[in-house]
C-alpha cells in the first residue's frame, strides 16, 4: 500500500468532495438502480458527509490497522441493518472509482486507480466481515 500517494491524491481531491461525493451517488444510481430504493429514506446531504468523513478516517488512518479493523467491522455489521449484500460492496466500489477518476482528471493515473481499487478491496473485506459476524459477538 503506498500510503503517501492514497493521502496525496486525497489531499488533492478533498477540496472537490462535494462533486466527489454527488457524481459518486450520481454514477451508483445510474449504473446500479437497484440499490437507489435503499437510500429512499435517506437524507442524502448527510449521507454525503458521512461517505466524505469515512474516506478522511481511512486515509487519517491507513497505518493503523487495529483501529480501521475496529471502525470497518462495525461499519459493515451497521450496513447490514440497511439491507446491504456483499454485492453491494463491488456496485460501491466501481462507482467511487469511477467518481475518483472523473473528479481527479489528469492526476488519475493507473498506479492511483490501482492502490485506490486495493485499499477499497481492503475496506470491502473488513466490513463484509464485520456484516457476517454474528450479531453481539465482537469481531
Amino acid at each position: 500500500m503506498n500510503v503517501t500517494l492514497l493521502r496525496t491524491s486525497f489531499e488533492a481531491l478533498k477540496p472537490q468532495a462535494p462533486r466527489l461525493v454527488d457524481r459518486f451517488y450520481a454514477i451508483l444510481f445510474e449504473k446500479f438502480p437497484r440499490v437507489k430504493p435503499m437510500f429512499a429514506h435517506v437524507d442524502m446531504a448527510s449521507q454525503k458527509n458521512h461517505l466524505i468523513q469515512a474516506l478522511a478516517l481511512l486515509v487519517a488512518n491507513l497505518e493503523r490497522a487495529d483501529i480501521l479493523k475496529t471502525y470497518l467491522t462495525g461499519l459493515g455489521a451497521k450496513h447490514v441493518r440497511y439491507g446491504v449484500r456483499d454485492e453491494h460492496y463491488d456496485a460501491v466500489g466501481q462507482s467511487l472509482l469511477s467518481a475518483m477518476g472523473e473528479v481527479a482528471g489528469p492526476l488519475w493515473t493507473d498506479e492511483l486507480r490501482n492502490e485506490w481499487a486495493a485499499t477499497y478491496g481492503v475496506v470491502a473485506s473488513l466490513m463484509k466481515q464485520g456484516a457476517s459476524a454474528p450479531a453481539g459477538v465482537g469481531v
